[in-house]
Formats: structure tokens, C-alpha cells, sequence
């Protein structure tokens, strides 16, 4: 199953179902050092920026469509 990580961290949620069969094909992450360590484990996934600025047509342009989309809770709303 193909998966959309949103507000993806350092990839916490990826490493977690990858190793229970999933496929991460993309991550959206605004904040630049946690941008650093997706592309550096996974080179070959696109990593988008801002989410406000995402959207289906861009993805299916680029050639993602996710199965299952997962997401962390953004920073600017924790505690």
C-alpha cells in the first residue's frame, strides 16, 4: 500500500509501515533539518514543503497517488 506522509517529522510514521509492507511515496514536511534526514533515508521520495501549497492535481501530476495517507500533529499545534 502506498503511502502520503504528512507533517512527516523525521519519518517516524514511514519506518513504522515500511516495515510492516507499506511504501512511502512522498512526505510533506515545512521544517528544513527533519526535510534533511527524509531525503538523506529516503533519496528517491519527494519531499514537499508547505501543505497549504499541496494538493491532488500536484501529486497525481508527479506521478503519487497515495493509498493511505498518514500525518503527525504539526508542531504549531502542540503544547
Amino acid at each position: 500500500m502506498k503511502v502520503l506522509d504528512l507533517f512527516s517529522g523525521i519519518g517516524g510514521f514511514s519506518v513504522g509501515l515500511e516495515r510492516a509492507g507499506f511504501e512511502t511515496v512522498a512526505f510533506c514536511e515545512i521544517e528544513e533539518y527533519p526535510r534533511s534526514v527524509l531525503k538523506k533515508h529516503w533519496p528517491d521520495v519527494p519531499v514537499y514543503g508547505d501543505i497549504k501549497q499541496l494538493t491532488a492535481t500536484q501529486l497525481r501530476a508527479d506521478g503519487i497517488v497515495p493509498e493511505l495517507i498518514c500525518g503527525g500533529l504539526p508542531a504549531t499545534l502542540k503544547g
